[in-house]
């Protein structure tokens, strides 16, 4: 790959990656392909590469940097029957695991390797799966007890407080899960489109997630997915239909001049 202009951009590679290949990177909201150099590439690493001299494709999923695609509250954008808003607002954390599917986050909300991230989908199914068998047979594990009243010689039924104690327990793990990895998920997503906070600076992700998880869900998923020209599912893994275009995962960390003055940059290096 060769390059005229001076510019070189510093990358994190989003996965194992051998010398050879090219992957695309995203670099100020356009698709940049960029080979990978002698070596390869483990997931995590870093390196720095010219600037092709052409590209720059726009994002698949029509995405601005800088700024939300929409508002926070615009869930009807796409009509009241459209798959993104009931799975937000039905199947909260199903709608939040194919966000991270998009991301290459795992269940917790943290950035990992595609194989990792392709088993969150999966492994946020199983959890909702497990929390709601368990709360729903939780009366038959701690049946609690019957006891007959003196006065009126009816039967008067006795929670287990263990078993209270464990349900609401069981709850509060799940909930906090809930939260925090949607404020993780939130996070990695403005990192990525570069976009700041708006509101409550500092704790905007938190807050979200907290108070208005499923409209900061729904609006994730807008902002990742071009809705307007590809369809969305509700059970599959990144939520759209099959073959459609997604954002590439790696994001070019900075962009500067070629300082050295005689180098060759023309090829990619670690940093």
């Amino acid at each position: 790959m060769t390059t005229q202009n001076n510019q070189l951009i510093t990358v994190e590679a989003p996965c194992d990656i051998d010398e050879g290949f090219a992957f695309d990177v995203i670099v100020e909201g356009r698709v940049f392909q960029i080979e990978v150099p002698s070596g390869g590439l483990k997931l995590g690493e870093t390196f720095q590469a010219p600037l092709p001299d052409i590209g720059g494709d726009p994002l698949p999923s029509q995405a601005p940097t800088g700024r939300w695609k929409d508002d926070l509250f615009d869930c009807f954008k796409h009509g009241f029957m459209h798959p993104v808003l009931w799975n937000s607002f039905c199947c909260t954390q199903v709608a939040m695991a194919q966000i991270m599917s998009r991301l290459q986050l795992n269940w917790l909300g943290i950035k990992a390797s595609p194989v990792d991230a392709g088993n969150a989908f999966r492994t946020i199914i199983i959890v909702i799966i497990a929390y709601y068998t368990l709360t729903i047979l939780w009366s038959y594990i701690f049946p609690g007890d019957w006891y007959l009243e003196d006065d009126g010689g009816e039967y008067v039924h006795i929670d287990d407080p263990l078993g209270i104690v464990l349900l609401w327990a069981l709850k509060a793990v799940f909930t906090i899960w809930s939260i925090v990895s949607l404020m993780f998920t939130r996070r990695a997503l403005r990192e990525k489109y570069e976009i700041p906070e708006e509101r409550c600076h500092g704790f905007e992700d938190l807050v979200c997630s907290t108070f208005c998880s499923a409209c900061a869900i729904a609006q994730m998923a807008r902002h990742t997915a071009d809705y307007g020209n590809y369809g969305a599912m509700c059970c599959t893994e990144d939520g759209v239909i099959e073959n459609t275009p997604m954002d590439p995962i790696a994001v070019a960390m900075k962009v500067g001049p070629v300082k050295t003055v005689g180098a060759d940059h023309s090829n990619p290096s670690l940093v």
